[in-house]
């Protein structure tokens, strides 16, 4: 054995790393026995990873409401729809976007009239374009419009899965997954508003 001025130092390294361990491990574990750490509540965790929205913004489906603000329901737009004068009468139709979340088949276009229904063949969904707002914002509380040019064009539409009512809200064309229509087998997006003449 080596009891040389080395070993000894050695010896020394050894018991103090002990005497810092011994008391670690303790302390570990009375955490993982005695005392577990508190499991977070369900809203402590939605406040920790749900984004909230600015004031005055449009809702979306999913996302927390800015301060107390209860979120308005599914189905519903929770704010005032207001088509100003300078929008108002200049829009006929919307060009929506059909696809089958599978990849089976190609995109389907269809065009519907505002105020109109379209039944979508091969399912038991039908959908109506309610409004059509080309420059939607919030403004006094209200949904309406900047302006007659598509800068943040948005369409109402209310879908229904038979007789029941799945969505009511505003689909957005530059941000198709701002408040996306959930379904298992399709995707309906907004691709543009058609004017009049």
């Amino acid at each position: 054995m080596n009891t040389g001025a080395g070993g000894t130092k050695m010896r020394r390294w050894v018991l103090v790393g002990m005497a810092a361990a011994v008391p670690l491990a303790a302390v570990a574990l009375y955490f993982a026995v005695v005392a577990p750490a508190p499991t977070p509540s369900a809203a402590g965790l939605a406040a920790a990873v749900t984004p909230t929205l600015p004031p005055n913004h449009p809702p979306v489906e999913g996302a927390a409401p800015p301060g107390d603000r209860p979120h308005p329901p599914p189905g519903s737009t929770g704010r005032m729809v207001r088509v100003p004068d300078s929008v108002k009468g200049k829009w006929q139709a919307v060009k929506l976007k059909i696809e089958v979340k599978s990849g089976v088949g190609a995109p389907q276009i269809v065009t519907v009239k505002l105020g109109g229904d379209l039944a979508i063949p091969g399912s038991a969904l039908t959908l109506r374009v309610d409004d059509f707002l080309p420059a939607l914002q919030v403004k006094d509380g209200e949904i309406t419009s900047a302006s007659n040019e598509p800068s943040n064009p948005a369409a109402l539409v209310t879908i229904r899965d038979g007789d029941t009512e799945t969505f009511r809200g505003w689909l957005f064309g530059k941000f198709p997954d701002m408040q996306p229509f959930v379904h298992r087998t399709y995707r309906i997006t907004l691709v543009e508003g058609i004017p009049k003449g």
